[in-house]
Parts: C-alpha cells; structure tokens; sequence
C-alpha cells in the first residue's frame, strides 16, 4: 500500500501535527455549536447528550451504566461515553477535556491513512468540513472511524488487532463498528469471533443487571426501530436527495470524487478500498434515520482509494484553500441561544431547579451542575417518538395536570399543550425556577418569580 515503510519517528509527527490542526482551539467552541446539517441547520445536540452522560459517569464512577437526567440512556454501547468519562475524571469536565478523545481519534485517522494509504487520502480528508467538526465534538462519528480505519490497516496482518478494533467500533456505536466485518474476507471467524469475545460482556452484564431498559431502548428502540425501521424523519426528502444534498454542501471534491475513486478502486484491484467505499455508500439507505453524519464513512473512503502525487499536491491547495476562505476555521461557531442566560444563572448557584422552555440550550444544561434540569415541551405524549418504554407511564413524562414535583429520574419532560397548560404547570411547579423565551412573558403570570434581565431573548423567572 502506499504509506507501508513509514518511520516511527515520522508518524508520531504526523500524528502530534494532525492533533494540533485538529484540536487547536476547541477549549472556546461552546457545546453543541456548529452545523452537522447544513441544509436544515442542525446543531449537533449528541455532543451534549453524550457529555452529560460522561460527566455522570465521571461524578458516580458507575464506568459501566449511561444515564441521562437521572434514568438509564442506552442510546449507544459504552465506548460512546467511557472515554470521555475517564478525561473528565482525570482533567476534570472542561469542554477540551471532553473533546479530547475524539480529537486524537481524529489524528490517529489522518495517520492511518497517510501510512496505509499516502499523502493524497490524508489531505483530503483533513480538508473536509465534516471531518474537521466532528473531530472537535464529543461525539462518536470520528472514534468510530478510526475504529474503521485501524481494523482496516491491521486486517491481514493481524487477526488479534483487528479483532479489536472492531469490537471498539462496535462497542462505540453498534452497528456502524460492524462494518468492516462485511468484508473482511480472509480470517472473518478468527476476527470477527474474538471481536464478539470481546463485545459480550458488557451487554450480557447490561442484560442482566438492567435486563427490561437494555433490551427496550439499546436493542428495540435504538436498531430496530431507529435503524432497520422507518422512523419519523424531520427531513421530507427521500434518501438519496437527502444524502446527495448534505454531500455537495458539505464537500463536492469528495461528493464528486467518490464515484471516481470506486471505479479506480475496481480497475486496479484495490478491493478492500472498494469494498469499504461500496458498503460506506449503501448503508446510507439500509438505516431508516437519516442523518448528514453519517456521510463521515463515506468521505473517508473516497479519501482513501484516491492516490497519486499529482492528486496529493491538489489536496495540499484544496486544504490551504479552504484554511484561507474560512471553509474550515478554527474560529468559534455562535453558541446555541439560551448560552448566556444559562450561564447568568450558574452563577447564582440556585437549588431550586431549572425547568427549561423547549430544548433550543441542545442539552447543553444538563452539563452545567445545577441542581436538576427538566425541560417543558409543547403537545402530549401523542406527539413524542414512539418508544419500548413507557416513559409516561413511568412518570418519566408529565404535564401540568399530573406535575408532582417528583424526584430525578421522574418527571424529566413536561408536556404542555397550550398557554393555559404552561401557566399551570408555572402554578404547580412553585418552587422551581423557569428559562423562558423572553416574547412569552407577557402571556404569562409570574406567581411572584423575580425576572432576570433578557438575554439573546431568553429569560430566566426565579422562584421566591
């Protein structure tokens, strides 16, 4: 291949300056900032999902067992929040801390790639925007890569290594670790079998210590009904207008290149390249979920069956191009709305409780320590996703007529169906504080609750 014979020496270079370019700066990236969709906006609200999760796990040194807001959350295998978990126990939960993993992850695909593959198929894809975002969240596209790329790079030279690699990918992010098992022809059982040693553990431990939420949420909900099936989509386009519109705005010389590179790929008998890209492509239409993250794999394949001097010089400008119109910047992206009422009421250190208007903060709350986050949303739970789980009938979800202030994890979401409900719920619930959106007050009654100065249009309400 074309990066086989690398220095040691050389490739810790690479790797130390792929981490620098990678994680310069992202201590000043508020939580959950950026656009993993371009098109439609979407804020990359999993990076503060799982960092909440993390920092719980950190806090209650429970290693094994996500939770979120109090109650069990397998929407991912344990290696989506160990990790991060371990960082922000040690360096405490600071957004770099947070980060870091994925940063490094990131830097050991430019790596990989440069060793496994050249020049060409490193620059591209440090020069691709999603690339470049998702390496500087606390999400699980970029370590799930690597995951990818490592068991890829060690495939046919070593079945151990392989082996577990895989298992991290897939105790990262189940099914999408499990790629590369699709086509690892050669060894497949020695490989995939020790992949499966090492993945069984923690479920069959999550099976028989949280046996009815393991099975609901990790199994049903997360790959049956949010992979396999068809679920509720906010995006009205079909798949490939969905996935051919996020892959032009996010990069046309990958979305171009691709096809090209397959063809390649076929023509000179680079099958695992091709297969990798092949396979990256079509499960784009085997999840029902779409989402433009998921063009990650996709990317980094076409990357990696580019090769040729020529094409690295083109992917060296592309990069510098890209630097130098802001296409990639290290700049920090504007933090979601309620940031700066959020951080106003930090400060005070108020044990009340926070119940939030909607979930425009992306999550970013349940970061914050305060003493408990509930959010408030509008409709019954009618309009929620359906789920396995009776979170209604848990008390998980409420609304003002059944609020009874109950303890974490009960009553996590309030369901409010109109401005009559709103103003009981703010009745009922005396004691908490309230972050409203600012243009709601004068709909509202207080009940007394001293009102903070509006900030970016949010406003908090404190209770006496």
């Amino acid at each position: 291949m074309g990066g086989q014979g690398r220095s040691y020496g050389s490739q810790v270079l690479i790797f130390v300056a792929a981490a620098v370019y990678l994680g310069w700066g992202v201590w000043d990236v508020p939580l959950a900032s950026g656009y993993t969709d371009p098109v439609r906006k979407v804020r990359p609200q999993d990076e503060a999902l799982y960092s909440s999760i993390s920092i719980g796990m950190a806090e209650r040194g429970e290693w094994l067992t996500p939770r979120f807001l109090g109650r069990l959350a397998f929407v991912k295998p344990v290696m989506a929040f160990l990790p991060a978990a371990v960082f922000a126990g040690v360096f405490g939960d600071s957004l770099w801390s947070l980060r870091l993993f994925s940063v490094l992850c990131g830097a050991g695909v430019l790596t990989l790639l440069w060793r496994w593959q050249g020049w060409a198929a490193m620059l591209l894809l440090a020069a691709n925007p999603l690339f470049f975002l998702l390496a500087r969240r606390n999400m699980t596209d970029v370590p799930v890569l690597c995951a990818v790329v490592l068991s890829l790079y060690l495939w046919g030279k070593s079945e151990r290594g392989a082996g577990a690699a895989l298992a991290w990918g897939i105790l990262t992010k189940s099914v999408a670790g499990f790629i590369p098992a699709l086509f690892m022809w050669r060894g497949w059982g020695r490989t995939v079998g020790l992949a499966m040693l090492l993945v069984a553990p923690w479920h069959l431990y999550q099976l028989a210590v949280n046996r009815e939420w393991y099975w609901k949420e990790h199994v049903l909900d997360e790959h049956l009904q949010w992979g396999l099936l068809t679920p509720e989509n906010a995006a009205a386009e079909g798949h490939l207008r969905f996935y051919a519109t996020r892959a032009w705005e996010w990069d046309p010389v990958l979305a171009v290149l691709a096809p090209l590179a397959l063809g390649f790929c076929l023509y000179r008998k680079r099958y695992v390249e091709a297969a990798w890209l092949g396979v990256s492509v079509l499960t784009l239409f085997g999840f029902g979920y779409r989402n433009a993250t998921y063009l990650l794999p996709v990317f980094a394949a076409a990357a990696a069956g580019a090769r040729g001097s020529a094409l690295g010089w083109a992917a060296a400008v592309l990069l510098a191009a890209r630097l130098w119109t802001g296409g990639i910047s290290h700049a920090a992206p504007e933090a979601v709305e309620p940031t700066g009422a959020l951080a106003e009421y930090q400060a005070l250190g108020r044990k009340n409780g926070l119940i939030i208007d909607g979930v425009a903060d992306e999550f970013v709350a349940t970061t914050m320590h305060l003493a408990r986050v509930q959010y408030m949303l509008p409709g019954d739970a009618r309009t929620l996703a359906a789920t396995n789980i009776d979170f209604a009938g848990r008390g998980i979800i409420a609304n003002a007529g059944t609020f009874r202030g109950l303890a974490e994890p009960l009553e996590t979401v309030l369901l409010v169906r109109s401005e009559a409900e709103m103003q009981e719920l703010l009745d009922a619930a005396a004691g908490r504080d309230f972050l409203l959106r600012a243009e709601r007050l004068g709909g509202l009654r207080m009940g007394g609750r001293r009102v903070l100065r509006a900030i970016n249009g949010w406003v908090v309400a404190l209770s006496d």
